[in-house]
């Protein structure tokens, strides 16, 4: 089965929702988490745009939390932020700083992704996500019982930094890729060269890739990707 002719399926899987691209004896899940007031639509197409040598097994899933009080509205969230002070924060040309802070609910929206990648059954998994969804990608790969092949942070920053320091330690080794723009509005620059700091003080190996450009995902950060992917399961292999 090529990437093109992967065909979609919305199912559940543990305590989440997702969209799910099953293929036929898969070396590994590739878990990608969606960023606050989107769905797992949102990145769902990377599974067919991200090139990968390695047969993977792509999996989105969808935050538990809808985005305000209609659940119909559309729209989900990890856990809750402070849309005042951060619309506060791009007014004055500042940003909000997650690392003094960590959020409630981000424990439970790790566990919740954890637990998705117990039910899948498969030994080996990388953990990413964009904007909020990588933060509780990290979470993930920092409390789960099992310990991923590989971690990517799209446009992310350091979330409790405190008790990353205490935690990322335990993982040392593990590899890591990093993406953020360098005018990113939403989520500073300067929060992803916080996290890129404390995974490698603690062991982990990669390094971040900055990009001209706001809070997104660089086109050319796809195959890049794609080749991280690649490496941390041969790396994996025996």
């Amino acid at each position: 089965m090529t990437q093109a002719s992967r065909q979609a399926v919305r199912t559940k899987i543990g305590p989440l929702d997702v969209i799910d691209f099953p293929i036929e004896s898969p070396e590994a899940v590739v878990v990608c988490c969606h960023g606050y007031g989107a769905d797992a639509s949102d990145l769902a197409p990377l599974a067919l745009e991200i090139p990968t040598q390695r047969i993977v097994r792509w999996i989105f899933p969808e935050a538990p939390e809808p985005l305000g009080s209609n659940p119909m509205a559309g729209g989900r969230q990890w856990f809750p932020i402070d849309e005042e002070a951060l619309l506060q924060a791009q007014v004055l040309g500042t940003y909000r700083d997650f690392a003094k802070t960590r959020p409630p609910g981000i424990g439970e929206a790790g566990e919740a992704v954890s637990a998705l990648v117990h039910e899948t059954g498969v030994k080996k998994f990388v953990l990413g996500g964009f904007s909020q969804g990588s933060m509780v990608a990290i979470e993930s790969a920092l409390a789960g019982e099992g310990a991923p092949r590989g971690v990517f942070v799209l446009s992310g920053n350091l979330v409790d930094g405190e008790g990353t320091v205490a935690r990322a330690a335990k993982r040392g080794g593990t590899p890591f890729f990093q993406t953020h723009g360098e005018q990113d509005p939403i989520l500073g620059f300067d929060g992803a060269k916080q996290l890129e700091k404390v995974l490698l003080g603690a062991g982990w190996k990669g390094s971040l890739r900055p990009f001209q450009g706001g809070h997104g995902i660089a086109p050319d950060a796809l195959g890049a990707l794609g080749n991280f992917i690649d490496s941390v399961l041969e790396d994996s292999d025996g």
